[in-house]
């Protein structure tokens, strides 16, 4: 802490001097970083060491858009929520902290910049998946996903037309029946991660249904669907596509089936 000097010669001109150099010290005390992108999903992790003192930690306080959302933050790393926010919003971070140290956002590329790529439309239909872009490079990769099993899977692989320019797609959908979310990831040659956001879509189809639930050797399925079987541990010992499921060989026991985003319980014989 800074104490001005009231003693000596012209002690009023020291006493100026002095809280204009409190000032300046403290003013010089902290350091910022920031970094501004655009939202593909996820949150921000960042390194905090400790300060040269090794009693308080590096980062005094964080700011998302201009708003203080963290600070006295007590621990060697810690998750800038960003979840409130949708695909492509506009994000900036602002991270104060001391002068003797240097926090690390460790995942930046969270944070797409003004690149050249993006998404221009994304839609779900009863009959396709369709989406456009800008500024593809070659060779990359689009992947559909589709929310099953509380997990987004990929159901769905595509390259690039890699023309720079603008490039459209569309492919059949995996629909189940009720509500099916959907969104597209995009990864580039360079490993950049980019993402439509979710788009839902209300199938009218019958719900799949199976038999029978006390198994001897097989499941017959309703319709031609993706599936899960997992064992009461919840390791899945068989996965596809189709209106069949042969069991024969698994051992005697209580199994899951994974299928139309719900699980049903069986009895293998």
């Amino acid at each position: 802490m800074c104490y001005p000097s009231l003693v000596g010669f012209n002690s009023r001109f020291f006493f100026v001097l002095s809280i204009v150099f409190c000032l300046i010290s403290l003013e010089s005390s902290a350091a910022e970083l920031s970094l501004s992108g655009f939202y593909q999903g996820r949150n921000l992790f960042v390194q905090n060491p400790l300060a040269l003192d090794k009693k308080a930690f590096c980062t005094d306080e964080v700011y998302v858009n201009d708003q203080k959302v963290m600070s006295n933050i007590r621990s060697s790393a810690y998750e800038i929520d960003l979840s409130s926010f949708t695909i492509d919003d506009a994000i900036k971070i602002r991270i104060t902290y001391k002068d003797d140290c240097s926090p690390k956002i460790l995942n930046p590329q969270v944070l797409r910049s003004g690149a050249t790529f993006q998404f221009i439309s994304f839609s779900v239909t009863r009959e396709a998946v369709n989406w456009t872009t800008s500024g593809e490079q070659p060779n990359s990769l689009f992947f559909v996903e589709q929310y099953m099993s509380n997990n987004w899977l990929a159901v769905k692989t595509v390259y690039s037309k890699g023309t720079g320019k603008s490039g459209v797609y569309s492919v059949a959908p995996s629909h189940l029946s009720g509500i099916n979310r959907y969104r597209i990831k995009a990864q580039d040659n360079d490993g950049k991660i980019f993402y439509t956001r979710e788009v839902n879509f209300n199938s009218v189809q019958e719900t799949v249904t199976f038999y029978p639930k006390s198994v001897t050797d097989k499941i017959t399925l309703s319709h031609d669907v993706p599936y899960e079987v997992l064992n009461s541990s919840g390791k899945i010992i068989r996965k596809g596509k189709g209106k069949e499921i042969l069991l024969k060989g698994i051992k005697t026991g209580v199994y899951y089936l994974n299928i139309d985003s719900r699980t049903e319980k069986f009895y293998k014989k």
